[in-house]
């Protein structure tokens, strides 16, 4: 199979010391054991190694990976956040790419 940049969304879920410890280095500023979503980028063959390569990135950080949504080989015009995350991703075929993480309240 062929090597292809995909895009997705996926769902984690993480603890207020992981993102404590990550406050120090980036902007990322929730509280409390959460839930929350991002796109993200990478370079896969299929939809399993994607969601392997999502699962492997998120546990790097200690989360937890819940779901990964709507991911498929990328070939339409995304938002200029995401055709800029893409454009890294093009550069550099070790890359994965996460955007803006989104939070909600859980029920």
């Amino acid at each position: 199979m062929r090597r292809e940049i995909w895009i997705g969304v996926i769902e984690i879920s993480y603890s207020v010391d992981t993102v404590e410890r990550l406050n120090k280095t980036n902007s990322l500023t929730p509280n409390g054991r959460e839930s929350a979503f991002t796109v993200v980028t990478t370079w896969a063959t299929s939809y399993e190694q994607y969601s392997q390569k999502c699962r492997k990135m998120v546990e790097s950080y200690g989360w937890t990976l819940l779901q990964v949504e709507k991911a498929n080989a990328v070939d339409v015009t995304f938002s200029e956040e995401v055709e800029d995350m893409l454009e890294r991703t093009r550069g550099n075929p070790s890359a994965i790419m996460y955007g803006t993480f989104y939070t909600y309240p859980v029920l």
